[in-house]
C-alpha cells in the first residue's frame, strides 16, 4: 500500500513541475528561492492572496512556525500581518527546512497557510482561543489535527503524507521530536484514511 501511496505523491509531483503558471502573492514576502513552491500553493488559496504574509529566519524549536504579528492580533482579519518564522538553529535537533525533499516542503507550507486561513476566520477572541489551545498537549493535538484535515480538504493531503512520513520514517531528527510529532501531527497512516475517505486513494 505504500507503494501505492509513494506512486501517487511522484505522479502528483510531475504535475507540480509542469503546472507552475501563476506567480508569487504580491502581498506574500518570501524570498525568491522559494517561488516555486509559494506559485503552486498560490493556485489553490485564493481566499489568503491578499493577506500578508512576511518570512523571518531566526531559532525556533520547531521547523517552521506561523503566527500573527503582535499588532494583528488588535486588527480585523484584512489588516493583519502574519510572519512565517523558518529555523536556521544549526544545532536543531530536529529537520531544518533546507533539509527536508522537495515534496514533503509542499506538504509543510500548506499546513503553515492553513494556519493563516485558520486565523483570518476569527477575531481577536478567536486568536486567544487559538493560543490557550496551545498551552496543552490535547489543545496542540486538536489544533494541529484541524490544520492538517484543512490541507488535506484543500488538495495538498499527498504531500502532507509525504511530510509527516519523511519526518517521522526516513529524517535522522532524534527520538524526543520524532515523539513529539506522532503525539501532536496526523501520522502517515492517518493521513492516507482521510485521503481514502475522500475518494483519493483506496487503502488496501
Amino acid at each position: 500500500m505504500r507503494r501505492i501511496a509513494v506512486l501517487l505523491i511522484l505522479l502528483f509531483t510531475c504535475f507540480f513541475h509542469g503546472s507552475l503558471k501563476g506567480q508569487t502573492p504580491e502581498n506574500w514576502d518570501f524570498p525568491e528561492k522559494y517561488d516555486s513552491l509559494i506559485v503552486f500553493l498560490a493556485d489553490s488559496l485564493d481566499d489568503i492572496l491578499d493577506v500578508k504574509i512576511k518570512v523571518k529566519e531566526k531559532h525556533i524549536g520547531t521547523t517552521m512556525a506561523m503566527r500573527p504579528s503582535f499588532f494583528s492580533f488588535f486588527k480585523k482579519p484584512e489588516k493583519r500581518t502574519y510572519i512565517l518564522c523558518i529555523n536556521n538553529r544549526d544545532d536543531f535537533h530536529g529537520v531544518l527546512f533546507r533539509d527536508v525533499p522537495h515534496e514533503a516542503r509542499v506538504g509543510l507550507l500548506a499546513h503553515e497557510l492553513m494556519h493563516v486561513r485558520d486565523y483570518q476566520s476569527r477575531g481577536l477572541g478567536g486568536l486567544v482561543e487559538r493560543g490557550w489551545q496551545y498551552l496543552s498537549e490535547r489543545g496542540k493535538h486538536k489544533f494541529e489535527h484541524e490544520i492538517d484535515q484543512m490541507v488535506i480538504d484543500s488538495g495538498f493531503g499527498f504531500f502532507l503524507y509525504y511530510w509527516s512520513a519523511y519526518v517521522l520514517e526516513e529524517s535522522d531528527v532524534d527520538e524526543k521530536y520524532r515523539e513529539f510529532k506522532r503525539r501532536v501531527y496526523m501520522k502517515p497512516k492517518t493521513i492516507l484514511t482521510e485521503l481514502n475517505k475522500l475518494g483519493e486513494i483506496e487503502v488496501m
